[in-house]
C-alpha cells in the first residue's frame, strides 16, 4: 500500500456533509490517500485501526471467517467499529485496484466532539443509525395534504325538507338519514327560491331552550346565508372558511348543484391522514360495492403516509385496522345472523400478524361452532372470496381461503388438523401450523379461535425434533456473502427479493422462538420484545432485529408502491441502484444482522446437526 497526499475529498456524502466549512478544511488538510492493488490486504483483523477508510475508487471486500460479508464501493466507509471498540473480527481486502481516503482517528474524535450532528453518526450504533436515517428521510419528504381537494373527503348526502315541514318532521328526517342537519327548500330554486340549513344544534336550542312548539314550520327558522364551495376547491380553503365563520359544515356544489355537506370532522380527517374517511365509508357501506370503493382508497392512504415519513409500523397498524373493518363488514353483509353468532372469521399470515401493507394473497378461514349447520354456507364463503378478489385482494395460490372447505370447518376438525400438524409435521403441515399460529379473529365469536389456539399450545411438548423441523425454513432462503457482491459490486441492476433475503428469516425465526415459548402474541415486533423480556433474546439483539425488520419492511413498501405505479408486480423486489447511500448502507447492515440472527437460530435449534 502506498500513501500519498489526498485532495478532492467528496464532502457531499453523509456524514461529512454535516461539517462546517472550517471543519471540512481541517479534515482535508489531515487526509492521506491509500493506494491498494487487487487482493491487497487493507486492514487485517489483528492490525489496530488508526483511521477511517473512505473508498474513493474501487471495491473492498469485508471478510469474516473466510467469507465476504460486505462489499464497500465508492463513498462507503469502514471501519468505525474498530475505531470505537476493542478488537475486530473482520478484515478488509481490495477486490480490485482501490483508492481510499484515510481520515485519522484523532481528527474524527475532535470533529465529533465539536459537531454534535457529525458525532452522532460517527459514534452511534446500529439501532441509532437506523433512527438517524428515518429522521433524515422524514426531513427530506414534505406533505402535500394542503393540496388535497374537497372531493377527496367524505361528503354527507344532502337531506332536504320543505319550508312548510315542522320541527318534528326535520328531526325525523335527520334520524332517518343519520344526518346532523337538513337543508330547507323555500320556493322553487329556478324561480328565485332559496335553500337554508337547520342543524341538530338548532333544533335543540329552538325546542328545549326557547320552547318552540315541535309543529312550528322550519322555513322561518332556517339560516339562509349558506357557505358553499365547489367540489374541486381546495380542502385548505374549506378549513379557512370554517375557521373564519366559526361553522362546522359547508355546502359543497358540483356543476352548480348541491352535492352534499362537508363536515369539519371529515375535513380534518383528510388533512390528517385520510384513514377516518375510509373507516367512515366502511362503517356506512350498505353493499359489497360500497366496500370495494372504500378499499380502493387504501393504497392512496399508504402512499400519502409513506411519502410524509410516517413509520411503517404505524402504517401497518392503520392498514390492518382498515382491512379488518372491510373483512368484518363484508362478512356481516353476506352472512345470516345465526352464522355470525356461531362462527369466527379469522385472518392469517401477514394480515394476522398485523403487518399487511399493500394487498397480497388472501389468507383467511372460518371456524364453526361444533354442531352448527348453515345451509347457505357455501354461497356465503364463495361470495366472500369473490368480493375480496374484486376489491384487489388476490386469491391465495395455496387456497387458504374461506371458500376452501379445508379452511371452513367446525372447531373439532380444526383441532384434529392441529394434532396432525404437530405430530406428523411434514412440510405442508409445518406451513399450515405457522400460518394458523399467526391467526387473528376478525368477526363473529372470537372465543372459537381462542379455544383452538389454546389447544395448539397445549399440545406442544418439549420436543426438540419438532422445533428443529419447524424452525428450519428460516434458513431456507440464502442471505449469502455472495449476495453483497451481487448487490454492491457490478450487477447493480439485479433485483433482490427482500422478503426471502431478510424479512422472512426474521418473521419465521421469531415465530419459531415464540412458538417454542408458547407465546400468544402474533405481531413480529411484539414477539421480539416478549422474547427479550423472557431472556430468549438479548435486548440489544432484540432492538436491532426490530429496527431491521422495520427498515426492510419500509424498503419492501417503497418497492411495492413503485411497482404499483409502473404496473409491475415487484412488491418483494429491491433494485440497489435505486437506493441512496444511506439506504444502501442500512440495507447492508440489516442483511448482515439477518445473517447473524440465522446463526443464532441454527445454534439454538441445532439446525446444522
Amino acid at each position: 500500500m502506498e500513501r500519498i497526499l489526498s485532495d478532492a475529498f467528496d464532502f457531499s456524502v453523509s456524514p461529512f456533509d454535516r461539517l462546517t466549512l472550517d471543519q471540512r478544511q481541517r479534515l482535508a488538510a489531515a487526509l492521506d490517500l491509500g493506494v491498494y492493488v487487487r487482493d491487497g490486504v487493507i486492514l487485517s483483523r489483528d492490525e489496530p485501526a488508526d483511521c477511517l477508510f473512505v473508498v474513493r475508487q474501487g471495491l473492498v471486500h469485508e471478510r469474516q471467517g473466510g467469507e465476504v460479508v460486505a462489499v464497500h464501493g465508492a463513498h462507503d466507509s469502514f471501519d468505525l467499529q474498530a475505531l470505537f471498540s476493542d478488537g475486530r473480527a473482520r478484515s478488509f481486502v481490495a477486490a480490485e485496484d482501490t483508492l481510499c481516503d484515510l481520515v485519522p482517528r484523532q481528527v474524527l474524535l475532535e470533529l465529533a466532539h465539536e459537531n454534535a450532528a457529525f458525532g452522532a453518526v460517527i459514534q452511534q450504533g446500529f439501532a441509532d443509525r437506523l433512527s438517524a436515517l428515518a429522521n433524515e428521510r422524514a426531513n427530506r419528504e414534505t406533505a402535500a395534504l394542503t393540496m388535497a381537494r374537497i372531493r377527496q373527503a367524505y361528503l354527507h348526502p344532502p337531506v332536504f325538507v320543505e319550508a312548510g315541514a315542522s320541527l318534528r318532521d326535520a328531526a325525523a328526517a335527520m334520524k332517518r338519514n343519520q344526518a346532523s342537519s337538513v337543508l330547507v327548500r323555500e320556493g322553487n330554486l329556478k324561480d328565485g327560491g332559496r335553500v337554508g340549513i337547520l342543524t341538530g344544534t338548532d333544533l335543540r336550542d329552538l325546542v328545549v331552550l326557547e320552547g318552540r312548539p315541535v309543529d312550528s314550520p322550519v322555513g322561518p327558522l332556517a339560516r339562509y346565508e349558506l357557505l358553499a364551495l365547489d367540489r374541486d376547491d381546495l380542502l385548505f380553503n374549506a378549513l379557512i372558511l370554517m375557521t373564519k365563520h366559526s361553522v362546522r359544515r359547508l355546502v359543497v356544489t358540483e356543476q352548480g348543484e348541491i352535492a352534499g355537506l362537508l363536515e369539519q370532522t371529515d375535513l380534518l380527517a383528510v388533512l390528517s391522514n385520510h384513514s377516518q374517511v375510509i373507516a367512515l365509508k366502511v362503517d356506512r357501506a350498505d353493499s359489497p360495492e360500497d366496500l370495494g370503493r372504500a378499499s380502493q382508497d387504501i393504497v392512496g392512504l399508504i402512499r400519502t403516509l409513506h411519502g410524509t415519513g410516517v413509520k411503517v409500523s404505524f402504517i401497518a397498524d392503520l392498514v390492518t385496522e382498515l382491512n379488518r373493518k372491510i373483512f368484518r363488514r363484508l362478512f356481516e353483509l353476506l352472512a345470516p345472523p345465526d352464522l355470525l353468532a356461531n362462527s369466527c372469521l379469522i385472518v392469517m399470515g401477514s394480515e394476522g400478524r398485523g403487518e399487511q401493507l399493500l394487498k397480497t394473497d388472501q389468507d383467511n378461514g372460518l371456524i364453526l361452532r361444533d354442531g352448527y349447520d348453515c345451509p347457505s354456507l357455501p354461497q356465503v364463503t364463495d361470495a366472500f372470496t369473490r368480493h375480496l378478489v374484486e376489491f384487489g385482494y388476490p386469491p391465495c395460490p395455496g387456497r387458504i381461503m374461506v371458500s376452501n372447505p379445508d379452511w371452513t370447518r367446525p372447531l373439532a376438525q380444526y383441532k384434529d388438523s392441529l394434532f396432525h400438524w404437530i405430530h406428523r409435521p411434514d412440510e405442508a403441515a409445518q406451513m399450515n401450523l405457522a400460518i394458523f399460529y399467526d391467526a387473528a379473529a376478525v368477526a363473529g365469536d372470537a372465543a372459537l379461535l381462542a379455544e383452538a389456539k389454546g389447544y395448539l399450545l397445549g399440545r406442544l411438548q418439549d420436543n426438540q425434533m419438532f422445533f428443529t423441523a419447524f424452525a428450519r425454513p428460516a434458513l431456507a432462503f440464502d442471505t449469502p456473502s455472495g449476495l453483497f457482491g451481487g448487490l454492491f459490486e457490478r450487477r447493480r441492476n439485479e433485483a433482490v427479493d427482500i422478503k426471502k433475503a431478510g424479512i422472512f428469516p426474521i418473521v419465521h425465526g421469531v415465530r419459531a422462538l415464540a412458538l417454542e415459548k408458547h407465546r400468544t402474541e402474533t405481531n413480529t415486533t411484539e414477539r421480539i420484545w416478549a422474547l427479550a423480556d423472557q431472556g430468549v433474546l438479548d435486548r440489544g439483539m432484540a432492538g436491532e432485529l426490530a429496527d431491521a425488520f422495520s427498515f426492510l419492511s419500509t424498503l419492501r413498501l417503497k418497492a411495492g408502491l413503485d411497482g404499483s405505479v409502473s404496473g409491475t408486480q415487484t412488491d418483494n423486489l429491491v433494485r440497489t441502484e435505486s437506493l441512496g447511500k444511506l439506504d444502501r448502507d442500512q440495507f447492508k447492515d440489516c442483511l448482515a444482522l439477518v445473517k447473524k440472527f440465522k446463526e443464532l437460530l441454527a445454534y439454538h435449534f441445532h439446525l446444522n446437526h
